[in-house]
């Protein structure tokens, strides 16, 4: 495998371990999370499998599987025929979506 990382504002739920995918098949792991302290995002190390490309515009997202389910990091592909080499970093992401917030803001909000 090769290592490319990606900073998230929130990856809460997110586990190394977690499944990486491309169009839902697996292509990869979480195989760490780190906190920078410099401006507190989560830097998120993902191993890949050798064969698979990951474009430079790629977009890496925090996902659920079903309602309840375990995170993932799905990656969405770009459209540029350049790719990402071991040790580089998905520049585009979308943190994870926090269920209980927006259920209460919902809630809460509707009076």
């Amino acid at each position: 495998t090769y290592a490319v990382s990606a900073r998230f504002g929130s990856i809460s739920g997110l586990k190394e371990g977690a499944e990486v995918e491309i169009a839902g098949v697996k292509v990869g792991k979480v195989a760490g999370i780190a906190l920078d302290p410099a401006d507190y995002e989560a830097v998120v190390t993902f191993a890949i499998e050798p064969g698979v490309r990951i474009s430079r515009d790629s977009i890496a997202s925090i996902r659920t599987s079903g309602i309840i389910g375990d995170r993932y990091v799905d990656i969405s592909p770009g459209g540029v025929e350049e790719y990402l080499g071991p040790g580089e970093k998905i520049e585009e992401t979308e943190s994870a979506i926090n269920l209980e917030q927006l259920v209460s803001k919902y809630i809460f909000e509707k009076k």
